[in-house]
């Protein structure tokens, strides 16, 4: 049994290695998203008041809008911005409902208070879409395999806990003992 708890502790703590910090695509793309809601949008949320002044470049009349405006949202895959050290842009592509189609960049960059990304700037046009560019679904292969590795983790735990249940219940008088 001792085996089986070690095993189990050593691969949560391999699955803990699996865990990241938020990537640059889904931070632009929660930050588009967030457009799409109209006046009860919140850019902010994703870098104060400069992702909102990036929300005004990018849709002007984002807080005009009737919720649910933007057809579909594409985010393309984050590059090194030019000449900074730890600024990401990462291209988009947004079709609204009226058939319009907008395309630009945003700059993320890390956040100052840790723990994440925030949206710096944006700029439109510029931008071509390209077929490495993934829809909101989109993952890479090291999170697959995390998700892969965390489904098998889990289900050994459901079976050393059923396992065990079924041992105690069998012999009622060794759960006094253990």
């Amino acid at each position: 049994m001792r085996r089986a708890t070690t095993g189990v502790i050593l691969l949560l703590l391999v699955l803990a290695g699996c865990a990241s910090s938020q990537r640059p695509e889904g931070l632009v793309e929660r930050w588009l998203l967030s457009l799409n809601q109209g006046a009860a949008g919140t850019p902010d949320r994703y870098g104060g008041q400069a992702a909102v002044d990036a929300a005004n470049a990018v849709l002007p009349d984002w807080r005009t809008r009737d919720p649910g405006a933007l057809d579909r949202v594409q985010v393309g895959s984050a590059a090194p911005d030019r000449g900074a050290a730890v600024a990401q842009s990462v291209p988009f592509r947004i079709e609204t409902m009226d058939g319009e189609v907008i395309t630009g960049a945003a700059i993320v960059h890390p956040c100052p208070s840790g723990g994440g990304w925030c949206v710096e700037g944006a700029g439109t046009g510029g931008v071509e879409s390209t077929s490495d560019w993934t829809w909101p679904a989109g993952a890479h292969g090291w999170a697959w395999v995390c998700a892969v590795l965390a489904t098998v983790v889990l289900a050994l735990i459901a079976v050393v806990i059923v396992s065990v249940v079924r041992k105690t219940a069998a012999n009622p008088g060794s759960a006094a003992a253990t």
